[in-house]
């Protein structure tokens, strides 16, 4: 056979291998790293890092939303759940420092929604690094991006969080968002209150809660990704907390 035709090794298994490689490098998202960025009017910064799984316990908790209304010929208050409506709360710890809350309502028949209008997400705590708060924009979860049990009727805690973010923002340079939130409990969502409530609301003052509206700074675009997976947590299943969010 003349060598100058002679035909060459296939080379399709190698280039196969390195398409695979590559895809599912590509498809598979980084677990227990939060990569979103942060533009705007003089702003730009990522918040990128890896997740102290030590000190979050849980990807989040997920609590039976509940809406309260009003009849118009009784003065009766009911309050009104659906199976597919959860509140979500998340707080996670980066191992840099810094943390990260997110508060959504999350439907089980739908792959998106919105954040929460007052507490929708909050990140804080590296030094040289604005303070961020958020209360308008999209959240996407795809299929089985928030393992949420429909058939338990108390909180439980989240084995997993991926989700995309979409939000509309403040890069706070006025105005206070405490680097640690704590809980209170309250009956408005407004106010603290020294009474044992139903309900619970983050404070920075101890007399009201806290509010991502009150403060104010250039407007910002948040985008990018969470993924959370809990060691705590057993996949595939919930585990109910006791904890009112």
């Amino acid at each position: 056979m003349n060598p100058s035709i002679r035909s060459k090794p296939k080379d399709t298994p190698t280039y196969l291998v390195f398409f695979l490689f590559c895809f599912l490098s590509c498809e598979n998202r980084d677990a227990d790293k939060v990569s979103l960025s942060v533009f705007g009017d003089g702003v730009a910064f990522n918040i990128d890092g890896e997740l102290d799984m030590d000190k979050t316990a849980s990807c989040g908790t997920a609590t039976p939303y509940s809406s309260s209304s009003t009849s118009t010929t009784t003065t009766t208050t009911t309050s009104t759940s659906t199976t597919n409506l959860f509140t979500v709360i998340t707080r996670l710890y980066f191992k840099t420092g810094e943390y990260l809350y997110l508060k959504f309502l999350y439907d089980a028949t739908q792959n998106q929604g919105s954040i929460d209008s007052t507490q929708g997400f909050s990140y804080s705590g590296r030094i040289g690094t604005s303070a961020v708060v958020s209360n308008y924009g999209k959240i996407y979860w795809g299929g089985s991006g928030v393992p949420v049990d429909t058939s338990v009727s108390s909180s439980q805690a989240l084995s997993y969080l991926t989700v995309d973010l979409d939000l509309v923002g403040t890069a706070v340079s006025s105005g206070s968002v405490a680097l640690s939130l704590t809980q209170c409990y309250t009956v408005d969502n407004i106010n603290c209150t020294s009474a044992t409530s139903t309900s619970m609301c983050y404070t920075q003052d101890g007399d009201t809660c806290y509010n991502t509206q009150n403060i104010s700074g250039p407007s910002v675009s948040i985008k990018g990704e969470v993924n959370c997976t809990s060691s705590t947590i057993s996949s595939g299943s919930s585990s109910s907390t006791s904890t009112t969010q």
